[in-house]
């Protein structure tokens, strides 16, 4: 089961929301994990020391270009922290596409979470205790951010509101920049240059939204969702997905429609 909590309004500007999720996994299971745009900072809760992601130390999951699979044989209890864009560049001066399609022990560089006392979040009971406390963490951290460029967080969260259909050249007219210093100082920020950006949220768009329209023809979806025809659909949904969006579709293992998984087929050891 998925669930979303409201961060604090003092960090609101930063923290689109906090998540937990404990799926049961039916066996051993190879999920696939789409790109959304999103950066995270994920808390295994599962006391295992096998685990990849060592429990209760903070992981920041960077942004995905593409799909991931995981090979999951257990039930999933994980607590994590969603940054709004560009907002994580206010704790760290690591640029942003660093992190990119990986997952980085934050204990291991001076940044975000470095100091974090992971053996205190152990101790806490429930969900709700260790939310607040890595809450309490990032609101003692309010007094030591990085500034960032306003101008930078308006246009990616414009290409939100606009769900990724606004033209580059549209976007460089509302900063004072030329375009390649608009591209480099973007990708610094959220991982990635506009185009991608817009890119990944339009396929993040279409994905819910043959999720929640199940019937829906794909040039319908490929029109509403802002894409020349359905063969461009087709070919975004094999670029960031895998997979054509009926195989996808077919393929939907979980039923929360805020933090989908998609079954592959577990290769052959």
């Amino acid at each position: 089961m998925y669930r979303e909590y409201k961060p604090n309004i003092l960090l609101a500007p930063y923290i689109e929301t906090y998540w937990a999720t404990d799926e049961s996994l039916s066996g051993r299971q190879t999920l696939r994990i789409l790109p959304d745009g999103g950066i995270n900072v994920l808390f295994n809760l599962a006391e295992n020391e096998v685990d990849i992601i060592k429990p209760f130390i903070p992981y920041i999951i960077g942004t995905k270009t593409t799909f991931s699979n995981v090979v999951h044989e257990r039930a999933d209890r994980m607590i994590g922290v969603r940054f709004r864009p560009c907002a994580i560049s206010a704790y760290t001066k690591v640029p942003v596409y660093e992190f990119n399609n990986c997952r980085v022990d934050t204990s291991l560089f001076l940044s975000l979470f470095a100091d974090f006392n992971s053996e205190r979040l152990a101790e806490k009971e429930d969900e709700i205790e260790r939310l607040n406390y890595i809450e309490e963490y990032l609101l003692g951290k309010l007094n030591c951010l990085n500034n960032i460029d306003k101008q930078f967080i308006y246009v990616a969260e414009y290409i939100r509101m606009t769900n990724g259909m606004v033209p580059v050249n549209e976007l460089l007219d509302k900063v004072c920049l030329s375009q390649r210093q608009f591209e480099r100082q973007f990708k610094n920020l959220t991982g990635m240059t506009p185009k991608m950006f817009s890119s990944i949220t339009r396929f993040s768009l279409s994905e819910k939204y043959l999720r929640l329209h199940p019937n829906e023809s794909l040039f319908s979806v490929a029109l509403d969702c802002g894409y020349y025809d359905h063969s461009h659909l087709i070919r975004e949904f094999k670029r960031f997905g895998g997979a054509s969006p009926q195989a996808l579709m077919s393929n939907l293992y979980t039923i929360s429609p805020l933090f989908p998984y998609y079954l592959c087929t577990p290769k052959k050891v």
